[in-house]
């Protein structure tokens, strides 16, 4: 049975072999799929064109040379977003503290006189200078 069904099957691929299809198939059957591609997209909504558009631009960074940077770029975007997010961290903690001091020397400005002082500030005076004081 099983070689029959063998034999058959050889007969029918050997006829199918001299088969050519008719003048016109190739450009009809392109006019067909494009047709049909075109319907499809019109039932499709705005969303699902966007996200198969969005696939369409992942679906290259999985080549190789590209897979390892945008695996980077994408831990270091979620390491960003979860610092800021979380409020913690030296990247959220320094503006923060940069604020605070300059709010502080604006105080200590506004406190003391508009009085012009021959005394600076955490700098070494020279010797001559300090026994003046």
């Amino acid at each position: 049975m099983h070689d029959d069904e063998f034999e058959a099957i050889r007969k029918l691929m050997r006829l199918k072999r001299h088969e050519t299809p008719g003048e016109g198939f190739t450009e009809d059957f392109l006019k067909e799929f494009h047709r049909r591609q075109r319907d499809v997209t019109q039932r499709q909504s705005g969303l699902d064109r966007f996200l198969q558009m969005l696939g369409d631009k992942f679906e290259s960074f999985l080549n190789p040379k590209f897979g390892l940077a945008a695996a980077a770029a994408v831990i270091a975007l979620v390491a960003v977003f979860l610092n800021a997010f979380n409020g913690s961290g030296p990247a959220a903690s320094q503006p923060t503290q940069a604020i605070i001091k300059a709010e502080d020397a604006k105080k200590k400005t506004s406190e003391e006189p508009n009085e012009l002082k021959n005394e600076p500030n955490g700098v070494a005076l020279p010797a001559s200078l300090e026994k003046n004081q």
